[in-house]
């Protein structure tokens, strides 16, 4: 029961970890085949990407044998970093890794310029959000980075920064390029986040890589999330185009977590005895189907996930059913949100896309991430990459 509890409790903040979504918002999105199986495959419905400035240093795929986006996409034209700058940093909420993690990073790029930082928790609520921001006003802060926290959900926040001249940038809200653009009336000036249609193409290439039986996939999705909306569409148009056998088993909510979703994927196993994947949009619901699963003795399927959490990746080292997840670099994302906040401050244009090519990867027992704390993290050098364009 207590696990039961910890799992429902870490799922109603997954728009920390994945992307946060407006109350009065729905994404863009693709709507979905019911059928179980792809006679011929159709073309890819992938958006156009955002062209990409001769001064930017385009993304390059990833090595073989990984599955993703995992080398520098970081940009080359320089900007200029003050000598003094007071920095507020809202998370959405700070239990919880998409929020935590670029908040240390951004800690640490301040602390090495000598700048002030001041953090505030919203605690998975919008009105301590707008509060917090408020707050940061008030501390006279110059600019506002949140986490996690969608624009939809703190208007008056940002009307008040607005109105005072700070500017404010978001992370991990799954609102801007090189995914959808979702307007406000009072809005961020970008938004950095991965390519989330990107990382379900690759989720979908790691399936047709690793396929050792019927290849079959059986989905389960999410409703009201930006970043599950396109992640699960470039997953399907992927499977479609590999002309890979799919069903989509419809979304299952909050309090869904644990029996009733194990017990639903139990009756799906035994009327399909012939599915070799499972997918899962965040390891939250993942992670308990695939020990549901371990006791009670599946081992011919293969559990997929999304956010790259200890708890899957622990899995995925014991030999568990659970098998892959996706991830992308919080710690990145924190560096990247310093960059583009610097050119808004500088009056200069954004690197497009917006997100800065936040690097991602799918995982699995070959690539396993060692630290705990931050997750898995590309492995180039994309600290000392940003310092030099920093001037440091």
């Amino acid at each position: 029961m207590k696990k039961l509890v910890v799992w429902l409790l870490a799922l109603t903040m997954t728009a920390s970890l994945v992307a946060c979504s407006g109350s009065n918002s729905t994404p863009a999105t693709t709507e979905a085949p019911a059928s179980n199986e792809v006679e011929e495959p159709e073309a890819s419905q992938e958006a156009e990407p955002a062209e990409t400035p001769e001064d930017a240093a385009p993304a390059d795929s990833a090595p073989a044998g990984e599955f993703g986006n995992t080398t520098s996409g970081v940009p080359t034209t320089p900007t200029a970093a003050p000598e003094k700058l007071k920095v507020a940093f809202i998370m959405g909420n700070a239990s919880m890794s998409g929020s935590s993690v670029p908040c240390a990073a951004v800690e640490k790029i301040c602390g090495d310029f000598g700048w002030e930082i001041q953090t505030w928790d919203g605690e998975g609520d919008p009105g301590k959000e707008n509060e917090a921001i408020m707050s940061a006003i008030s501390w006279g802060a110059e600019v506002i980075l949140t986490a996690s926290v969608q624009a939809s959900n703190v208007q008056s926040g940002l009307q008040a920064a607005t109105e005072a001249g700070i500017a404010c940038g978001s992370l991990s809200c799954g609102t801007d390029t090189p995914n959808n653009v979702i307007e406000a009336e009072y809005n961020y000036s970008f938004d950095i986040g991965p390519d989330y249609y990107g990382l379900g193409q690759s989720i979908g290439e790691w399936i047709a890589a690793n396929t050792t039986g019927s290849g079959k996939v059986g989905c389960w999705d999410f409703e009201g999330e930006y970043s599950i909306a396109l992640c699960r569409d470039g997953l399907y148009d992927k499977l479609k185009e590999l002309n890979i056998e799919y069903e989509d088993n419809g979304c299952f909510t909050f309090d869904q977590l644990g029996d009733t979703l194990n017990r639903t994927v139990s009756t799906y196993l035994t009327n399909n005895p012939d599915t070799e994947f499972l997918f899962f949009p965040f390891d939250p619901a993942s992670v308990p189907v695939s020990e549901y699963l371990d006791l009670n003795g599946y081992t011919d399927i293969k559990v997929i996930g999304v956010l790259g959490n200890s708890e899957m990746c622990a899995l995925i080292s014991q030999g568990s059913v659970a098998s892959a997840t996706a991830a992308y670099d919080n710690t990145y994302m924190g560096y990247a949100a310093i960059d583009q906040i610097l050119r808004v401050l500088n009056g200069e244009s954004l690197i497009d896309p917006h997100g800065e090519n936040v690097p991602y990867v799918v995982i699995d027992s070959s690539n396993l991430p060692n630290n705990e704390e931050t997750g898995w993290v590309a492995s180039f050098d994309y600290a000392g990459e940003y310092y030099s364009l920093w001037g440091k």
